[in-house]
């Protein structure tokens, strides 16, 4: 008897309307990092989870320059 045993890897196929803006923003992401498209989306789902995660402990996210002079808080609604 074979059984089979669900894993964390399985996948889930999506479909996704993005408008032209938001599509050609995420093909030159995957270009320059030379990624599919797939996984782009993963790491901008990552990205999102981190930070939204990170808000809701009370953190700030911010960037800043080599030079740590010029500092800006990252904002998302």
């Amino acid at each position: 008897m074979s059984s089979k045993i669900a894993t964390d890897t399985a996948l889930v196929r999506l479909n996704v309307n993005l408008n032209k803006e938001t599509a050609a923003a995420l093909k030159e992401i995957a270009a320059k990092q030379q990624i599919s498209l797939t996984e782009a989306v993963r790491r901008a789902v990552a990205v999102l989870k981190f930070i939204d995660e990170e808000k809701s402990q009370g953190r700030k996210i911010q960037t800043m320059d080599s030079q740590e002079r010029n500092k800006r808080e990252v904002v998302l609604m």
